[in-house]
């Protein structure tokens, strides 16, 4: 196995790992981040473009932080906002009640 595919596997089973672990917190009713929600689509969808295109997995490196950044300013948009919660309530399918608690104190931050 190249370096490349290690990097590329690593990548993979981190973010699979991070929407696991994003639908046990929706699922238990814990606090959710909508941007780190946000980052690991970025990322994910990083992932697939670097399969999709054969480039250097490598690039993954540097798009891990860039991704964060995209995460954020996709909420910015209600095409975002919406992708997001649009995410998080089809990951509550089957269940009878749920509160989706988002990460948001109104007056908080300023």
């Amino acid at each position: 196995m190249t370096f490349n595919k290690i990097i590329l596997l690593i990548a993979m089973i981190w973010t699979v790992g991070r929407f696991f672990r994003i639908w046990r917190q929706v699922r238990s009713g814990a606090v959710v981040v909508p941007p780190l929600v946000a980052a690991n689509f970025v990322f994910a969808l990083s992932i697939v473009l670097v399969i999709i295109f054969g480039i250097s997995p490598l690039h993954l490196l540097w798009l891990f932080p860039v991704s964060f950044v995209f995460g954020i300013v996709l909420l910015f948009f209600s095409f975002g906002t919406k992708l997001i919660l649009g995410f998080l309530a089809m990951l509550t399918i089957g269940q009878e009640k749920v509160t989706i608690q988002l990460f948001y104190r109104p007056g908080a931050y300023f």
